[in-house]
């Protein structure tokens, strides 16, 4: 019996209504995890990907950037740190930046970050978004001294400028760029572009609208005496109006105007072992017990410390504790008789993400575990061979995760999660990027990682 075209198209309407729900539901399901990058390998442009650590991932004009390391890798000084490059989902990481073009290495990718001035260096209104990456560069003059190499992508040719600050040796001190920040100062109405580059301090800059270029200060706004700081300054965040950076047990504090100062706004006691770091991860956060901001970081003054979470809330830095990394780790793997010895983390900002379940906002804190266990399987040169990240729902609802979940042998060795990043691609409004390892002085050759998952894989919903 012949059906009339009316019902005919009735039900093609309502398959399709079927099949589109159905997709619907499939799409909202966790997708799990996948690995996007795998480092070792030639890309379509001949270069050689590779690296021993991912450093930053970072979203820039609908692309996807990574900074790369080289530290113990077999493949440093012949190739230097690297930005990576991801144009689509489905794509393969092609290199964007050879660092060691310009005639001398960079280990590590130290800094990588996209940034939006809003203001020129006279006031003027413009809107400029720059991707920024920073370095140490090693051997600048064939006699040992150092330098910070800073690299500016030209998004409409594709090409990299490069200027060197802070060149020199002996008493300067180690040159390792941390972090970056954009400012705008309250009383000059200015927005500058502030910079930790290592012993030597703190600069910073303004954007020149007319040569389309970041200005730097010849010396640092602090010290500004020409002294240099006893460890690593390894952060920086604006919190209630006020610009803040951190170094060994110390946060410093932004006095603005003309002739700003730094003074110290709170302080740890102790000493602290500058290769672990000190206050690290220095992030602002939502104020859980009152109106504004709270800064939240990881403690790590010295070998085999726990890592403690602590938190200073309002203007006035109350001091508040939440967790340790090695509780996080202890709560988990308690059962398989692993017990954390020393937990690091923090390695970039505590990374927010909004919870899809309840709406709410909450953070993704990477870290590594030296851990002491009879299974030596799970154990790569003592540090257990997945990579853990502690999920904030609250100051007293941490969870913790693994990437690619738990590790058994099918499964790379990832150590530490230094780096997150939303995905800015169509289809994966929800999907998160991880990158990272970490050498910690034992060979890493090729051993750099990103993977990928949804946000209910990510936060275990």
């Amino acid at each position: 019996m012949k059906q009339c075209p009316r019902v005919l198209c009735a039900i093609f309407f309502i398959l399709l209504s079927v099949a589109a729900t159905t997709a619907c539901v499939r799409a909202d399901k966790p997708v799990g995890w996948t690995q996007s990058y795998k480092a070792g390998y030639t890309d379509a442009g001949g270069k050689y990907a590779g690296g021993s650590e991912v450093m930053h991932l970072v979203p820039h004009k609908g692309k996807l950037y990574a900074f790369n390391g080289y530290w113990c890798d077999s493949h440093f000084s012949k190739q230097s740190a690297q930005v990576l490059r991801l144009d689509t989902a489905g794509g393969k990481w092609q290199v964007d930046l050879e660092t060691n073009s310009i005639g001398f290495v960079h280990m590590k990718g130290n800094i990588l970050k996209s940034v939006t001035f809003k203001t020129d260096k006279n006031g003027k209104k413009i809107d400029v978004t720059l991707m920024v990456a920073a370095a140490q560069a090693h051997n600048i003059n064939k006699k040992g001294h150092r330098g910070v190499s800073v690299f500016v992508r030209d998004d409409t040719t594709g090409k990299w400028s490069h200027s060197l600050h802070q060149a020199g040796g002996g008493a300067m001190g180690r040159r390792v760029p941390r972090d970056i920040e954009i400012y705008r100062d309250p009383k000059t109405g200015i927005d500058r572009i502030f910079m930790l580059v290592g012993d030597p301090g703190i600069i910073s800059g303004v954007y020149n609208a007319t040569t389309k270029s970041i200005e730097w200060g010849a010396k640092p706004e602090h010290p500004a005496d020409g002294s240099v700081f006893p460890a690593r300054p390894l952060g920086i965040t604006e919190a209630n109006g006020k610009l803040y950076f951190s170094i060994g047990g110390k946060i410093f504090v932004r006095s603005n105007g003309a002739a700003p100062t730094w003074s110290i706004a709170y302080e740890i006691g102790g000493k602290v072992n500058t290769d672990v770091g000190g206050i690290r991860g220095l992030s602002t956060i939502a104020n859980p017990t009152g109106p504004g901001d709270s800064i939240i970081f990881v403690w790590t003054p010295r070998g085999a410390c726990p890592g403690e979470i602590k938190r200073l809330d309002g203007p006035s830095l109350k001091p508040a504790d939440e967790t340790t990394l090695r509780a996080l780790f202890d709560t988990v793997f308690k059962k398989s008789g692993a017990h954390a010895r020393f937990s690091l983390g923090g390695y970039n900002r505590f990374f927010p993400v909004k919870d899809p379940k309840t709406g709410k906002i909450v953070h993704l804190v990477g870290f590594e575990q030296r851990i002491i266990t009879k299974d030596e399987s799970i154990k790569w040169n003592h540090y257990y061979k997945g990579a853990l990240y502690g999920v904030r729902r609250s100051p007293e609802d941490y969870t913790t995760r693994d990437i690619n979940g738990r590790w058994d042998k099918s499964k790379p060795i990832l150590v530490a999660p230094r780096a997150f990043a939303n995905s800015p691609f169509p289809g994966e409004e929800n999907v998160i990027y991880f990158g990272g390892h970490d050498a910690n002085f034992n060979k890493s050759t090729d051993m750099a990682w990103i993977f990928k998952a949804d946000i209910k894989t990510v936060l275990g919903r």
